[in-house]
This record gives C-alpha cells, sequence and structure tokens, in this order.
C-alpha cells in the first residue's frame, strides 16, 4: 500500500492501525483498515488523515515507519509555505 506517496507493507500498515487506534485516531484507522481489507493501492486519505498519521507517529514512531513519518512531515511542511 502506498501512504502520502511512499510504499508501506502490510506488517507496518497492521502496526500504524494499531498506533492511531492508541493515540485516540480511531477514524483514520478505520478509513487504513478497510483499504486493506480490499487490498488498495492507495487509499483516499485526507489532511486530517494526515496529521492524525503525523500526530500519532510522533510520539511513537517504529523504524519502519520513519520514512513514512519524513515524508508525512515533509508534505506538513509545503502545505504550511504554500498557504501563506
Amino acid at each position: 500500500m502506498r501512504i502520502a506517496g511512499v510504499r508501506v507493507g502490510a506488517p507496518s500498515v497492521v502496526l500504524l492501525v494499531q498506533i492511531l487506534e492508541d493515540a485516540g485516531f480511531p477514524d483514520t484507522a478505520t478509513t487504513l483498515t478497510n483499504a486493506m481489507n480490499v487490498q488498495a493501492v492507495e487509499p483516499a486519505l485526507t489532511v486530517q488523515d494526515h496529521e492524525a498519521m503525523l500526530a500519532a507517529l510522533g510520539t511513537y514512531c517504529p523504524t519502519g515507519l520513519a520514512r513514512l513519518r519524513r515524508e508525512l512531515l515533509e508534505q506538513d511542511r509545503w502545505r504550511r509555505r504554500t498557504a501563506l
């Protein structure tokens, strides 16, 4: 699955779902779970989903999700720069 343009393997997506649930972002966790169930290549995620993942990974980011976190940070910085 691709999230924010980054290839994330199924075990890492499962871990991300658990991290999101533990951090209090059940909607984003459900979106990713549903995407895995239908074997979506690149699920439709909102800016709020990206922010939820960034917040959750800011608290605890395993090595397998570090690249995703870096990309989410870069996209967030870009959004903030272009919003000015």
